[in-house]
C-alpha cells in the first residue's frame, strides 16, 4: 500500500495513505512519548495526559461537549499510551475531515486541563490501577516485563503507581506536554478515503490546525536493560494460576526481529501451533495459550502465557519448557513454515481492512523504526525467510541467560518451579 509523506513548515510530517475501498477515513496524531520517557516520580503522566485532553477546551468547554460534537458528525474517537508512544485518533466519514481535523487539533492544542477536572481525572485512573490489580492475568504481563527489563521506565507499567498519579499536577502536565508534544516528535497519518480532497488540500488543512510549536524535544536517556535471568512469583488467591515464561530479544531495528515473528507464530500464534497444541489439546492444561513478541527501540521479548489449574502448573511450565527445546533442536518443516507465513500475511491483509490499523502502522513506522516498511515490503520480507533463519534466532534467544518468569497464584512451591525453570 503506497504513501506520500510530507513534511510541513512547523517540522511536523504528514503520511497519507489513501484507499478508496473504504467509506471511512481515519486521523491519527500519535507522539513518540510514552512512559518510556517518564522519571519513577511522574510515573503514569503520559497516560494522564492523554486523558486530559479530552475534558474540555474554551471552543468545547466540558468532556460532554468533546464527545458529543464528534458524535453529531457520525464519527467516533480514541486514544491510547504505550510506552514510546502516545496516540489520538478520529475516524469519520470522508465529508466531515475538516471538522476531523479541527477537533483533534483543538484537544491536543487548547485543552484547559483544569485542577478540578485533574483530580476527578486522578480518581478514575486510580480505579482503573484498583481494576487491574484486581486482574492477575493482567497483572502477570507486568511483572514479566519487570523481570525482562528491570525496574526503570522501560520495566514500568504504563499507567504509572497510585502515588505519581495522585502527585500529578496541572503544571507539571503543562510541563511535559511542552517538553514532548512538538512537531518534530510527532506524525499524523490519514489512512482511507479522503473524498473530494486532494493531498496538496490535505496539506493545507493540516498546516492550518496541527499548529504544533517546532522547540527542541527533551532527550531521552537510555535506559540500562536487565540482562540477567530472573522470576517474579507472588502467591495470591485466584480462581486459576498464571504464568508466563520467554526470553528477551532485540528491539524492533534489528535484523532478527521478523525471524523472531515467525519463530513466535510457529510456538503460539494461532490455535494449530504448537504451544496450543501441546497445552491445550494434548493435555487439556489451559483454556487459553498463546506466544507472542513485544518490541521496543531497545530490547523486546517472546513469552508464553497461559491460565492453568492450581494443580497443572508444573507441568504447564514443563510442557511450555519443552516446546522451547524442541524448537531449537531442528528446522521447522516446510509445511510448518508455509502454514506460519499464511498466518502472518493473512494477518497483515486482514490488518489493511481496518483504516485506523492502517494509520497506527504508518505512524509507528515512522516514529519507531529506522525506515517506514509498506505492508507489500513486509510481506516480501517474511516470505524471504528460512527454516533456518526460525533455528538459528531460537538457539540465539531462548537460552537461559536470557530466560524470564512470572506466575500468580495461590499455591505455589517455588523450590519445585524453579527447578523447572531451565532451558
Amino acid at each position: 500500500m503506497e504513501y506520500t509523506l510530507k513534511t510541513l513548515k512547523n517540522g511536523l510530517r504528514l503520511i497519507l495513505v489513501p484507499r478508496r475501498a473504504t467509506e471511512v477515513v481515519t486521523v491519527m496524531a500519535m507522539f513518540k512519548v510514552g512512559s518510556r520517557q517518564e522519571e519513577v516520580d511522574i510515573a503514569g503522566i503520559s497516560h494522564v495526559l492523554e486523558h486530559m485532553h479530552y475534558k474540555g477546551t474554551p471552543k468545547r468547554p466540558t468532556g460532554f461537549a468533546v464527545a458529543e460534537f464528534i458524535e453529531s458528525i457520525g464519527g467516533e474517537h480514541n486514544a491510547f499510551t504505550g510506552k514510546e508512544y502516545t496516540g489520538y485518533y478520529v475516524k469519520i466519514m470522508p465529508k466531515h475531515l475538516e471538522d476531523g481535523f479541527d477537533f483533534l487539533s483543538d484537544n491536543l492544542l487548547n485543552s484547559k486541563i483544569e485542577d478540578s477536572e485533574l483530580e476527578r481525572e486522578k480518581g478514575v485512573i486510580i480505579q482503573e490501577i484498583n481494576m487491574y490489580e484486581d486482574l492477575p492475568m493482567q497483572m502477570v504481563g507486568e511483572h514479566f516485563e519487570t523481570v525482562m527489563f528491570g525496574d526503570n521506565a522501560l520495566g514500568r507499567d504504563i499507567i504509572g503507581r497510585k502515588e505519581s498519579v495522585s502527585a500529578t499536577t496541572s503544571a507539571k502536565l503543562f510541563d511535559y506536554k511542552k517538553k514532548y508534544y512538538q512537531a518534530k516528535n510527532a506524525v499524523v497519518v490519514l489512512a482511507g478515503n479522503f473524498g473530494k480532497y486532494s493531498d496538496q488540500e490535505i496539506a493545507k488543512l493540516a498546516e492550518k490546525y496541527f499548529q504544533f510549536t517546532n522547540e527542541t524535544v527533551k532527550k531521552t536517556l537510555p535506559v540500562k536493560i536487565n540482562n540477567k535471568k530472573g522470576h517474579y512469583i507472588e502467591i495470591k488467591k485466584t480462581e486459576q494460576t498464571h504464568l508466563i515464561i520467554g526470553f528477551q530479544t532485540v528491539s524492533i531495528n534489528h535484523p532478527d526481529y521478523f525471524p523472531i515473528e515467525l519463530l513466535s507464530t510457529v510456538l503460539g500464534g494461532s490455535m494449530s501451533s504448537r504451544m496450543f497444541s501441546e497445552v491445550r489439546e494434548k493435555r487439556g492444561l489451559a483454556y487459553s495459550v498463546k506466544t507472542c513478541t513485544a518490541d521496543f527501540t531497545e530490547s523486546g521479548y517472546i513469552e508464553t502465557q497461559a491460565g492453568v489449574g492450581d494443580d497443572k502448573l508444573y507441568e504447564a511450565a514443563q510442557a511450555i519448557i519443552g516446546e522451547y527445546k524442541k524448537i531449537k533442536e531442528e528446522p521447522v518443516s516446510e509445511a510448518e513454515l508455509a502454514k506460519v507465513k499464511e498466518i502472518t500475511l493473512g494477518k497483515i491483509l486482514i490488518g489493511i481492512e481496518d483504516s485506523e490499523e492502517i494509520a497506527y502502522h504508518y505512524a509507528a513506522e515512522a516514529l519507531l523504526a529506522d525506515e517506514i516498511q509498506t505492508y507489500e515490503e513486509l510481506r516480501k520480507v517474511f516470505q524471504k525467510i528460512t527454516a533456518d533463519d526460525i533455528l538459528r534466532v531460537a538457539k540465539k534467544y531462548l537460552v537461559d541467560e536470557k530466560m524470564g518468569l512470572a506466575v500468580i497464584g495461590p499455591k505455589i512451591s517455588e523450590k519445585k518451579l524453579l527447578n523447572l525453570f531451565k532451558i
